[in-house]
């Protein structure tokens, strides 16, 4: 593909090209770095990706942009789709295969909320990948350079997460398999002003159990917890004031069930704890959480908020508790630290606040009552209409009105005592010099559909801090899924995203994919003819795709024309010719041995999907190719057989043989015999059996009806069958014993390994060396020829065949035979016992014709 590997420096027009198209796709304050190209592997699909590294001027951080694409060249950027996002955050890795690995050409990337995605890279890329690779880090390296500890804002990459289409389709779907399910949350919230967990005068019970029903979730606040200077300095005894007020807190829920502590965190005195029932926590997938710092320069921490974010079933919730800037008249401060929290809260799946669906915010925030001007402050607070009255001068109130803070945010009705500033130990407001106003500081709000809140109220006999704590129940009904109803519309989804998918895809239409030849016999060619059509709005390249790394078809098959193109609307034909013969017989065979078709195609479109074309056939077995073992376990003429059940006699190992040795090739030994002073040349160069003609296929007939007729052919061709059959079986004669034959330097050696031959292959050997030595003798044919023929077809498959000495090996072998003039043992003595009706006769075909009935 045009433009990988690629930096915005000085590069050629049709890199340029690709890349300005890759710059379409990203907005103006954004930069492209560097395009490369690599691919995933899918199953034994190769799937192309383009990785573009980019940079946001605003956010100053980088990621690198995953996408697929369709066809190349690219023309437009609509063709570019972003397949996965990864932000160069502290959690990104590009992990390089080590070179001791299967391969060194792959990589990983990985950030905290994706597992390790594997991409490979083309061998000619390597300098490109290794110049991205640098890239990558040198770009990383710079965010966290100058200052270590910055929170890097990735907010940018928000466009660019795709969810993916079948998902999105899921989601909009939601209404036909989303069920509710009723949650009962309880929120609580507590400025304790520093005082110890330990004070007996802390009944929490009254405080977190006082709600009708068993609450599902808790979701508890403090602010200024206990955190003494020397208590901040020492881990210890900050984390041990922690655990102790868990511990008070889990004492005092509900009673009588049970339930656990899901996550805590905290940020200096501002803490916040969930804890939920058993039996609810299975059904929780996910649990993040993060804190933003305020106060004192925005980085002290006595301010600020911490939160929780989690996702039920399918609903995703988010609780937040927050601390805000104190003091009558610091209204401003108190609305920039909540948009401070909103906009720096962000989770490790990058979510924000708002990115759920339902979210309660408590804690101290701290709005106080705007006492009117010339009027002083209200008498005592007893009853709901001085509530209200109070209330029309709450500064949150008046603030949410203006759209300054809290936007979109919902408050149950207060009926409730204003929460701050009492004297510790007492429900009387502050008695102090100061004598600060009454007001609301303790709050609970919250956002979302589908929230109903139950209770919202006080606690006034909780008298040790100057605040009172505050507790809200709420009714939320959290999306679950119908699993039945959600596989059915998953599966109608995919269909229909798989169509979308096929029809944006550049494809062709096969008139068949199942191409059967019917009946197939030895040495008679045939060929089936099929059309493809276009049917896209855009010309299409097809070809067939090589297998294994071998060809697109077997030996026995050949495809004309191989690859093509197709204008639209337009068709080829496509032509499939097969022909068993003495090439390719041995092919077919170990086919059928181990499939139930000739061979499948793989038709590939250009930038579109394969198809597979399925080709079948009824092979008609015939003795040429098939092993001895396999013809000796026949007890009928092998036209008789069909495919099925030659197949079972091929994988068939065990020794239980119908005759000693084959009847076709006893059949050609026995006319050959007979032909007396005709065999005279008969065995010539030993290619010259690969010529078979028409005429040849009578032979076949003849020999695999068994037939009682003449022989159909003559001399030349009876020898030329014979040599066949030893030839053509997947495994020599004399296998497995090829190598030691061949450095056997006497005779008697060589039949101490002839006799460990297997019955058939024994007795067809001594067989023919009984028949070619008594032709030798009547001298009919040529003894060093015959030796060199017959030794090479016999211990074919040796790997000593590229040696020099190769030939001369083979005759002398066969000489040991054939060659009346050695004698080392007689044939037919001990050495070839278990050859049963083989004895060394010059007249062989009426002993084995009377032991071999047809």
């Amino acid at each position: 593909m045009p433009g990988s590997g690629t930096g915005t420096g000085n590069v050629p027009m049709a890199v340029k090209s690709t890349l300005d198209i890759v710059r379409q796709r990203f907005k103006e304050d954004e930069i492209v770095h560097y395009i490369f190209e690599a691919y995933q592997i899918q199953g034994q699909e190769y799937l192309d990706r383009l990785l573009a590294l980019v940079s946001s001027e605003s956010g100053g951080t980088y990621a690198i942009i995953a996408f697929s694409y369709l066809r190349t060249p690219l023309t437009t950027a609509n063709e570019l789709i972003i397949n996965k996002v990864f932000a160069l955050n502290e959690s990104f890795q590009l992990r390089q295969d080590g070179k001791g690995s299967i391969t060194t050409m792959q990589f990983d990337l990985s950030t905290a909320e994706d597992r390790p995605i594997k991409y490979y890279y083309y061998p000619l890329k390597s300098q490109e990948y290794e110049e991205f690779v640098a890239k990558v880090i040198s770009c990383k390296n710079s965010m966290y350079k100058c200052d270590p500890e910055a929170v890097l804002n990735f907010s940018w990459l928000n466009d660019y997460r795709q969810i993916g289409e079948v998902k999105q389709e899921l989601k909009k779907r939601e209404a036909e398999y989303i069920v509710y399910k009723d949650i009962i949350i309880y929120c609580a919230t507590w400025n304790v002003n520093n005082k110890p967990c330990c004070d007996s005068n802390s009944p929490l019970r009254s405080w977190l159990a006082c709600s009708e029903k068993s609450p599902d979730i808790y979701a508890i606040g403090i602010q200024e917890l206990d955190t003494p200077t020397k208590a901040m300095l020492n881990s210890t005894q900050m984390q041990a004031t922690v655990e102790q007020w868990t511990q008070k807190m889990v004492e005092s829920l509900y009673p009588g069930v049970e339930y656990e502590v899901l996550r805590s965190v905290r940020l200096v005195g501002i803490m916040l704890i969930v804890i939920v029932r058993k039996q609810l926590r299975q059904h929780i997938l996910r649990c993040q959480l993060n804190s933003v710092a305020r106060g004192v320069l925005n980085t002290l921490g006595n301010k600020g908020g911490v939160a929780i974010s989690l996702q039920l079933h399918e609903g995703n919730i988010c609780f937040v508790n927050s601390h805000l800037a104190a003091h009558m008249g610091y209204v401003d401060e108190r609305n920039k630290d909540y948009n401070a929290i909103v906009e720096g809260m962000r989770f490790d799946d990058r979510r924000t606040i708002s990115d759920h669906d339902h979210i309660f915010w408590l804690g101290d925030l701290n709005y106080r009552i705007q006492e009117p001007p010339g009027q002083q402050r209200p008498g005592p607070l007893t009853d709901a209409q001085t509530y209200e009255l109070l209330l029309q001068y709450d500064q949150l109130g008046q603030e949410m009105r203006k759209g300054r803070c809290f936007d979109g945010y919902t408050e149950g009705e207060i009926k409730f005592r204003p929460t701050y500033k009492y004297d510790p130990g007492t429900d009387n407001y502050d008695s102090s010099e100061k004598q600060r106003a009454p007001a609301y500081c303790d709050r609970v709000l919250w956002k979302g559909t589908r929230i109903e809140q139950l209770a919202y109220d006080s606690i006034m006999e909780i008298r040790q801090s100057d605040h009172k704590p505050v507790y809200a129940i709420f009714r939320a009904k959290i999306k679950k899924r119908d699993e039945i109803k959600y596989k059915k519309v998953q599966e109608e989804v995919l269909k229909a995203v798989d169509k979308r998918e096929n029809d944006n895809q550049p494809q062709i239409t096969v008139e068949t994919v199942s191409i059967d030849f019917g009946r197939v016999r030895f040495n008679e060619p045939s060929m089936q003819d099929f059309n493809v059509y276009n049917n896209c709005p855009l010309p299409v390249d097809f070809r067939f795709k090589e297998k294994d790394m071998h060809d697109i078809c077997e030996k026995y098959l050949q495809v004309d024309p191989r690859q093509d193109s197709l204008m639209i609307d337009s068709a080829r034909s496509i032509r499939i010719k097969l022909l068993v013969d003495v090439r390719t017989v041995g092919n077919l065979l170990k086919k059928i041995r181990t499939s139930d078709n000739f061979d499948i195609l793989i038709l590939h479109v250009e930038n579109g999907r394969d198809i597979f074309i399925t080709v079948t056939g009824d092979y008609q077995p015939s003795c040429f190719g098939l092993s001895m073992e396999t013809m000796c376990r026949t007890n009928r003429p092998l036209s008789e057989y069909t495919q099925e059940q030659i197949k079972h006699l091929m994988r068939d190992e065990s020794p239980e043989y119908q005759v000693t040795m084959p009847r076709e090739f006893f059949l050609l030994i026995d006319y050959l015999h007979r032909q007396g002073s005709n065999l005279e040349g008969c065995f010539n160069a030993h290619d010259s059996r690969y010529s078979l003609g028409g005429h040849f296929n009578a032979v076949r007939d003849w020999l695999d009806t068994w037939s009682n007729e003449e022989f159909p052919g003559n001399v030349q061709t009876a020898a030329q069958a014979l040599m066949l059959l030893l030839e053509l079986p997947e495994q020599s004669l004399l296998e497995p014993f090829v190598e030691d034959l061949l450095a056997s330097s006497s005779k008697s050696k060589a039949m101490d390994y002839i006799a460990l031959l297997s019955a058939p292959k024994r007795n067809v050997f001594m067989h023919l060396c009984m028949f070619l030595r008594e032709g030798i003798l009547c001298q009919y044919y040529d003894l060093q020829q015959v030796a060199l023929i017959f030794g090479r077809i016999l211990l074919r498959g040796s790997s000593s065949s590229s040696r020099m000495d190769y030939n001369s090996r083979c005759i002398q072998f066969m000489r040991f035979f054939i060659d009346s003039d050695i004698s080392d043992s007689a044939l037919g003595n001990g050495h070839a016992s278990g050859s049963g009706n083989i004895q060394a006769k010059s007249s062989t075909s009426a002993t084995f014709s009377s032991s071999q009935s047809r």
